[in-house]
Parts: C-alpha cells; sequence; structure tokens
C-alpha cells in the first residue's frame, strides 16, 4: 500500500500535477477575484468562502454601477439575504428613499420659524413725527402708552404677525417698550412662540430714543418668555 501511494505521487509529480494548494475547488478565505457577468458584457467579482472550499455568487454586475455587493441582496460570504439600500449598505435604509431607520414617514417635517423682520424705520419714524409721544412714553413716570401704540399700528399694516407682550408671560402685564413677533402655527393671542424687541432705549430715562434690539435670547436665558398679546386694542 505505502509503495503504491508513494508511485501515485510521483507519478501526478512528473505529469506537472498541481500542488494541494492551487486546486481549483479551494480558495483563501476572503479572496476575491474577477468573475465574467451574465451576457458576458461586464467582469464582475466572486469571494472566497469562509471554509475555503468555493467562491461566492458573481457580484457587481449591475449596468447602473455597482456597490460593492451581490446584486440580488445575497451576501456572498455567507449566503444570507438581507435589504440592500442605494448606498450598499445591508439592512440600513438609504438615503434617497426618503426616510430613515425606524421612521415611518408619516410625520411631517417641524416647521422652521419665520425669520424677524427688520422694522426700525418704522420705530424711527414715529420717533421722528411724535417725538413728544417717545419723551412721554413712561407709564411709570405719569406717560402714556400712544408712541408704542402708534409703532404696533403702523407694523401691523405691513404684517399682522406684530402685536404687544405681556411681560415675562404674565397677563396683564404689558410691557411698555417692547413689540413682539409671532413666528409659529395657530393661535397667536397668548402664544410663546415670539421674537421680543425692544423699541425704546433708554426707556423712562431723560433720553429715551427709537432702538430695535432683539432681546428674544436675553431673555430665554433668564428663564423667562415673552407672550404675544394686543391687550385688547384696536391696533
Amino acid at each position: 500500500m505505502r509503495s503504491r501511494f508513494l508511485l501515485s505521487f510521483l507519478v501526478a509529480f512528473a505529469c506537472g500535477a498541481e500542488a494541494p494548494g492551487d486546486d481549483p475547488a479551494s480558495c483563501v478565505p476572503g479572496e476575491q477575484r474577477a468573475c465574467g457577468c451574465p451576457g458576458g458584457n461586464l467582469t464582475g467579482a466572486q469571494i472566497c468562502a469562509e471554509g475555503g472550499d468555493y467562491f461566492g455568487i458573481c457580484f457587481g454586475c449591475d449596468p447602473a454601477g455597482s456597490t460593492g455587493e451581490p446584486t440580488d441582496g445575497t451576501d456572498a460570504m455567507t449566503g444570507t439575504t438581507g435589504t440592500t439600500g442605494t448606498t450598499g449598505t445591508t439592512g440600513a435604509a438609504s438615503e434617497d428613499s426618503g426616510g430613515s431607520v425606524g421612521s415611518s414617514g408619516d410625520e411631517p417635517p417641524p416647521v422652521e420659524p419665520l425669520p424677524l423682520p427688520d422694522a426700525y424705520s418704522v420705530v424711527e419714524q414715529v420717533a421722528l413725527e411724535h417725538p413728544d409721544w417717545l419723551m412721554n412714553s413712561c407709564v411709570d413716570m405719569g406717560g402714556t402708552n400712544e408712541f408704542l401704540f402708534e409703532v404696533v399700528r403702523r407694523l401691523r399694516q405691513q404684517d399682522d404677525r406684530w402685536g404687544l407682550n405681556w411681560k415675562r408671560g404674565v397677563i396683564g402685564d404689558l410691557s411698555q417698550d417692547i413689540v413682539d413677533y409671532h413666528y409659529g402655527d395657530g393661535v397667536r393671542e397668548e402664544s410663546t412662540d415670539v421674537y421680543i424687541i425692544d423699541v425704546i432705549v433708554g426707556h423712562c430715562g431723560p433720553k429715551p430714543e427709537a432702538a430695535w434690539i432683539d432681546v428674544t435670547q436675553a431673555t430665554l436665558d433668564a428663564d423667562t418668555v415673552g407672550m404675544w398679546t394686543l391687550a385688547g386694542k384696536d391696533l
């Protein structure tokens, strides 16, 4: 028996037989080689299986371009099937699909706040026309809100999102030098979805002046809010 095996080996070697590592039926796990695609117009690739005993299916034969994954959704190494998105990532939704993993796609996108208009020119014009109203705008010192009301009246002629402000969200406590812009949706009265604008600098001081100062973030940083209102006024 031993002599017969030795004789067979010598005959195979003499005839140029392939060594065991060159066996066409064996390969290095993870090795990749070129392969012909159906139709013969394209060249794909196939990967050696983990056992080293066969190459997987030929992939990369999609005429639109290969992502490096089997075109039928089958993993060339494991033979398992998953969902392949347009990005070529197994089991992940593609960015082009308009959704994300775990999202039903039924929820509307969040509404972006409207940008804050710049209406300083309106405040400035009222100050030029009625400097006496501006000088007499401190109610705590016996003045009136005529200047503030006229500013809001003219602002609302341009955009009815403008209104007055309940100070710190306290209904009945009207700000004397603030206007609000409602940037959100829904009912405006008593809404806190507002930009808060100071229109009188130096208010209740010896020389009040027209201003346009966005104090929205400063108000939030103080852990309080502004609240939109017309305070029952016909503005």
